[in-house]
């Protein structure tokens, strides 16, 4: 710590821990286990409140735990320039520790962890410490046990020991939203600054792979399938949907029956029938409705409209990268840059967090009052319990009766008879009205009864006649907006437009139809019989040539459907456009099915009504929500209905995803998603092959009114798509029909192009996978072609539709920014994204005509077809009317023109790779290595790694590949891949960088479309590639292309480092994982390269293939391992296994010793050395291969999200990190002044740390000889 930036001023907590089972809901499910951080001072007030409540009794005498206020992850607050001192102790049975992220350290025993030669800073039984971190800036710092990071359920993290310290600016103060009193821990506070306005602070964890129970101590049971469901988390809490699936309301009558399990109110008892019996699963249309269920367990932010709010979301868990989603509201992903994208979705990997400001306050720019669902939109953890409400009020809350001037007292309830707790005002806002009678405040004007479905919006619903279904209440009336319409009832997203009746204008309205046909994905017969999609008025009328009314509008979407199950019809996700500052009316027909019926993948479920939500926009939440959420309408119509609704673009919001509410878990896999893009304002739209104006479609020509073009293609990944072969065979289908364990495959758009199906002895070179990307031998992919010709504007809007996994895509050969609204952002040409994102990708730079390969670059996405090709015509052709005048770019490469050209010579060789002392090693490794080093490293003299090259910029590269394989390699089953097929290995080699300038036609590295010169090279041959590095790129991904299922997790990948122009290494090590760079001399910096990898296929000394995460379950049977999971993980071919370090079942007080190199040695991964204040780069890269994402985590240090940004955010953990992307990592003030060994490692803890993905960055102290 830099003592001359230290005040004086300190900040003291005690902390201990407190073991006690942690209720996650109303229903008793409960984690017997659990383990939280406390403030000493509240430990015994709180254990014994949480264990009054774990013995409730129902009215039955049964269990029936209840969740406790105070029983939430620790949050505790600080002021910037604070030094914040935590003593900690406890009387665990193992060692324990608070390890702090991105805080200065005091010493190296502020680390909270054992890590190399350090002092051991964890603490046993007893024992104390005093930990000390300096708060040099505001923000989130993420806190969590190193004591034991086991991933099984004898660790800590897995059953909530994580917290977090939030740092507020200088002279904040903070109070209890209730009752206003100052609060020394909670995860919601006022926080209020002395000169800027006061805030709502809501700190949120994400927490998974929970190890809970039902109330009586057994496995949670889904009620329809009879299996086990697992859990995922907030802060704590939980609210899973098939607890409340028990409880199903009947449209006319409330609940037919219930699960013998009482709710908070405990209504009667009926029995269930037994799991499986039932013909149809209930829908989930009301699941998160409090009309139905009341509020759920989760814990619920409220505010009154405006207020200044802050999310502060922090990820507790151990193994899944989520989806924040937030309805009706935004933020910037870089708070304090006004340049930064405006999002309403957001990956969160392990132990990342992001501050979330939300734009305009609670009810956005609108001020929408009710209730905003939040939630993991990952569907399987939505259903799972991961999500809650944030509730807007519109008048005083105060926790009291309200006594009017006619005697009359409004209560202050909810309508299921709950008290609505104080609210306390903003000290600097000016306070909401208080409550009378015609206005009792929300949601007490709403109406609905409590125990029933939620009422469809008045005015909102036109019925099959073409007549308002619904007319408000005088009460609804009441508080409705001066200039309500239909869709926008108690506020007006939309300036006040009038047409020449003087009714309330739209700018755009939509008409859009929901319909099922069966969709078939590519020439092999692989369909969805039951695809699920939205289309739009003009679409039905194109195809039928009839123009629709409401008497005919049934008929012509059922022949619509027969044209599209006679294949006449191709149907891709719905895309439409709007404009900046449009006012936007949507009417959603539904001409749905009332049920999807049972398959391998599904039971039967009714999904009889439907609806349209959709992000970004501005919209009343009440109205146009397209949910029921919270004491909300619920916006759905039946079939036959139509629902009205209306949206503000205030914004150039770009794409805008949208989809159905109601059904997610049922049918948002069978497609029930697309996109809205709003455009630059004034612009139009073309169709890119005729040039008339168009309202929809997935490719289009946008020109704005300064008259810039371009061309514009919606991409939409998706997964679980429930797919049969042509012989009605499902489609990697799970263990039994409901369950969630990763079903079916993936698409771009309704199509894939799975490399098994190409791979057939039908065509010469047929079988080789160095071919498999190729249309010359395969032909083209049904995978979207974006055709476009060089020097052409492209803007990709890619968004994920469905359903649970993460995905990454690539473009060989093409980059961009990683922000379209930000030219600081770095340039990328991979981006991860989860279900709900939506990213904008403007590639403005110049690009050779040619075939260019899309990707998604997990191998289980390859493999299942998420691919695609970019196609560059060179020449004009009919299918493709032009947009500029220009002709093909003149960026053509030539190293003739007096330009530097550095070259190298590469062998691509195999070799058993050994990765630690203890001789774990992959038999089959494969591997590029220097030429000049391969004899050496074949024959054990050099140990081999991870290829890196290193060139400047402004030079030619030229490398000289020589494939010297010789022996076959051979095909694995494990890892593996979903639908997998048994092919040979092919054994041609080819190698791709990332970034850099080439001719794709000839040294792109892969053999893609119509390319027609040969890219890879066969045994004993050789080719020569040229590249050209225009900029200073730092990381480079290089690839190979040749054979993805039987390769890449190999080893067969490298790196090369792009330095800038005159930068220098010392010792010439141009190939080594540490170096020293400078320029000149001036500027040095160390340069650390980390190659993240998992899906290895290692054996162990004995040749038994090693399976860290194989799990034993109840049955005494090996746990399923998800494809994703499957494989070890390592750094730079090294890996460092717990197992090997501790044995098979070790003592729970020596888990803390597995990072000491007093204890066990030093790792076998990479150990990275620096000074004291050295400046530090790592470049970092995920090559391979599994699409499960990891973080990055590196103790004691921090850096900017975005290396060139001012603005960017300060992090010490990055994670979102899959196939593909790469960072180029600037330690802030260099390595630490405090010399000591700092863990690197995967913040993923279930499996990467314990699978060995960890290693040292050894800070030297002065008394070290000079590196």
């Amino acid at each position: 710590m830099d003592n001359d930036n230290i005040d004086s001023i300190f900040r003291d907590f005690n902390v201990t821990v407190l073991s006690i089972p942690i209720v996650y809901d109303f229903f008793g499910d409960h984690d017997p286990d659990g383990i939280m951080y406390i403030l000493k001072e509240y430990k015994d007030e709180v254990k014994n409140k949480a264990i009054a409540n774990f013995y409730n009794k129902d009215e039955n005498g049964l269990p029936l735990p209840r969740p406790t206020e105070e029983v939430q992850p620790l949050t505790i607050r600080a002021n910037v320039g604070e030094t914040i001192r935590i003593e900690f102790e406890h009387n665990e049975d193992r060692r324990l520790s608070i390890h702090m992220q991105g805080l200065k350290y005091k010493n190296i025993l502020s680390d909270g962890a054992n890590v190399g030669y350090n002092g051991d800073s964890t603490v046993g039984p007893g024992e104390k410490i005093t930990y000390e971190w300096y708060a040099d800036r505001e923000g989130i710092f993420y806190f969590s046990d190193m004591g034991d990071t086991r991933f099984s359920e004898k660790g800590t993290n897995i059953h909530g020991l994580f917290g977090a310290l939030i740092v507020q600016a200088k002279g904040a103060s903070w109070t209890d939203p209730v009752d206003g009193n100052e609060m020394k821990s909670g995860i919601f506070a006022d926080i209020h600054n002395p000169s800027k306005p006061s805030f709502r602070e809501y700190a949120v964890y994400f927490h998974d792979e929970l190890e809970a129970v039902n109330r009586f101590g057994k496995p949670i049971i889904d009620p329809h399938t009879g299996m086990r469901i697992a859990v995922t988390a907030i802060s704590y809490r939980s609210e899973p949907m098939v607890n409340r699936a028990a409880f199903i309301p009947d449209k006319d009558v409330g609940f037919k029956f219930c699960n013998p399990c009482n709710p908070k109110d405990n209504i009667n008892i009926i029995d269930i029938k037994k799991p499986m019996e039932h013909h149809v699963v209930d829908g989930e249309d009301v699941s998160m409705s409090s009309w139905t269920y009341g509020d759920p367990a989760t814990f619920i932010p409220r505010a009154y409209k405006g207020d200044p709010s802050k999310f502060r979301l922090i990820h507790g868990g151990v193994q899944e990268t989520h989806v924040f989603h937030l309805h009706t509201h935004q933020w910037r992903l870089e708070p304090d840059n006004t340049d930064s994208t405006i999002i309403d979705s957001i990956s969160v990997g392990p132990q990342e967090s992001y501050t979330l400001d939300i734009l305009y306050g609670a009810g956005s720019l609108v001020g929408s009052i009710g209730d905003h669902i939040w939630h993991c939109h990952l569907y399987p953890h939505f259903h799972e319990g991961m999500w809650s409400l944030w509730r807007v009020f519109d008048r005083l809350e105060t926790g009291e009766n309200v006594l009017l001037e006619n005697g009359q007292v409004i209560s202050p309830l909810y309508p299921d008879g709950t008290i609505i707790k104080e609210l306390k005002p903003l000290p600097d806002r000016t306070p909401p009205p208080a409550k009378d009678l015609d206005h009792p405040g929300y949601p007490n004007f709403i109406n609905g009864k409590f125990r029933e479905r939620p009422k469809q919006p008045p005015l909102g619903i036109i019925n099959q006649k073409g007549e308002n279904k619904i007319c408000p209440t005088e009460l609804e009336s009441d508080n409705f907006a001066d200039n309500f319409t239909k869709g926008a009832l108690y506020t007006q997203p939309c300036p006040n437009k009038k047409d020449k009746c003087g009714c309330k204008k739209a700018d755009v309205i939509f008409e859009l139809f929901v319909l099922q046909a069966k969709l078939v994905y590519n020439k092999s017969g692989w369909n969805d019989p039951y695809g699920r999609f939205y289309v739009t008025k003009e679409q039905i009328e194109e195809y039928t040539e009839c123009k629709v009314t409401n008497e005919n509008k049934e008929e012509l979407a059922k022949r619509y459907v027969a044209g599209v199950e006679n294949r006449c019809i191709d149907v891709e996700p719905l895309v439409i456009r709007a404009n900046k500052g449009d006012c936007i009316e949507v009417r959603t027909t539904n001409f749905l099915p009332e049920t999807l019926p049972k398959t391998a993948f599904q039971l039967e479920t009714l999904t009889d009504n439907v609806g349209f939500h959709i992000h970004l926009v501005k919209f009343d939440v009440i109205a146009s929500d397209g949910g029921a959420n919270g004491y909300n309408n619920i916006a759905s119509v039946f079939y036959g209905e139509t629902l009205v609704e209306r949206y503000y673009a205030n914004e150039e919001l770009n794409a805008c995803f949208f989809h159905d509410h109601f059904n997610p878990n049922s049918h948002q896999q069978h497609g029930v998603f697309g996109a809205v893009i709003i455009e630059p304002k004034g612009s139009k739209y073309y169709d890119p092959k005729t040039g008339k104006r168009i309202k929809y479609g997935t490719k289009a020509v946008i020109e704005t009114p300064s008259g810039r073009k371009f061309r514009e293609f919606g991409l939409f990944v998706h997964d679980f798509a429930l797919l049969f072969d042509k012989k009605w065979n499902p489609l990697n289908k799970p263990p039994f029909p409901g369950s969630h364990d990763d079903p079916g495959v993936m698409g771009i758009n309704y199509k894939c192009e799975p490399l098994r199906e190409r791979l057939t002895k039908e065509k010469l070179n047929g079988e080789d996978s160095a071919y498999v990307f190729s249309s010359r031998i395969h032909d083209d992919p049904v995978t979207p072609i974006l055709e476009t010709y060089p020097g052409d504007e492209i803007v990709i809007r890619l968004l994920d539709g469905a359903q649970e996994e993460q995905h990454a895509f690539n473009i060989n050969g093409m980059k961009w920014r990683k922000e379209i609204t930000d030219i600081r952002s770095p340039l990328v040409q991979a981006q991860t994204i989860g279900i709900s994102e939506a990213f904008n990708i403007r590639i403005k730079d110049d690009y050779e005509g040619g075939d260019y390969l899309y990707y998604f670059g997990g191998q289980d996405d390859l493999w299942l077809g998420l691919w695609g090709i970019i196609r560059a015509y060179k020449n004009k052709t009919k299918n493709l009317l032009p947009i500029n005048s220009s002709e093909e770019c003149s960026n053509k490469m030539d190293a003739s023109k007096e330009k530097k050209v550095r070259e190298f010579h590469i062998a691509a060789i195999q070799k058993d790779i050994l990765y630690n002392r203890f001789e774990d090693h992959d038999p089959d490794g494969l591997l590029f290595v220097p030429y000049e080093y391969k004899d050496d490293i074949l024959s054990g003299k050099m140990e081999p790694k991870p290829l890196i090259l290193r060139a400047n910029k402004g030079e030619y590269i030229k490398v000289k590949l020589t494939n010297c394989f010789t022996r076959p390699i051979p095909y694995q089953v494990f890892p593996g891949v979903p639908v997998d097929k048994v092919v040979t290995p092919s054994m041609r080699v080819g190698i791709s960088p990332q970034f850099l300038g080439f001719n794709p036609i000839a040294d792109s590295g892969v053999n893609v479309g119509y390319n027609n010169l040969e890219q890879t090279v066969k045994p004993g041959d050789s080719k020569t590639y040229l590249w050209y590095a225009d900029e200073e790129y730092g990381t480079c991904l290089l690839s190979s292309f040749t054979d993805i299922r039987n390769h890449r997790y190999h080893g067969l990948f490298g790196a090369i480092i792009i330095e800038p122009e005159e930068a220098q290494i010392e010792n010439d090590d141009i190939y080594a994982d540490q170096a020293t760079i400078s320029e000149d001399g001036r500027n040095a910096f160390r340069e650390f390269v980390i190659f993240m990898h998992n899906g290895i296929r290692l054996l162990d000394v004995d040749g038994n293939l090693i399976e860290t995460n194989r799990e034993i379950g109840e049955d005494g049977q090996p746990e399923p391992v998800d494809f994703e999971d499957r494989g070890e993980k390592g750094f730079n071919y090294r890996s460092e296994r717990f197992f090997n370090r501790l044995g098979d079942n070790p003592d729970a007080s020596d888990i803390a010793n597995v990072f000491s190199s007093v204890v066990h040695e030093d790792p076998a991964t990479p150990i990275f050395e620096a000074s004291p204040g050295e400046r530090v780069i790592i470049r970092l890269l995920m090559p391979a291969d599994k699409p499960r994402n990891t973080c990055f985590v590196l103790h004691g240090h921090k850096w900017k999200a975005q290396p060139d940004d001012p603005f960017t955010n300060i992090i010490s953990a990055q994670g979102a990190m899959s196939v593909g992307n790469v960072f180029n990592i600037e330690l802030i003030n260099g390595a630490s002044m405090i010399p000591g060994d700092y863990l690197y490692r995967s913040g993923v803890i279930k499996w990467d740390i314990e699978s060995g993905m960890w290693g040292i960055f050894r800070i030297k102290d002065q008394n070290t000889p000079e590196l």
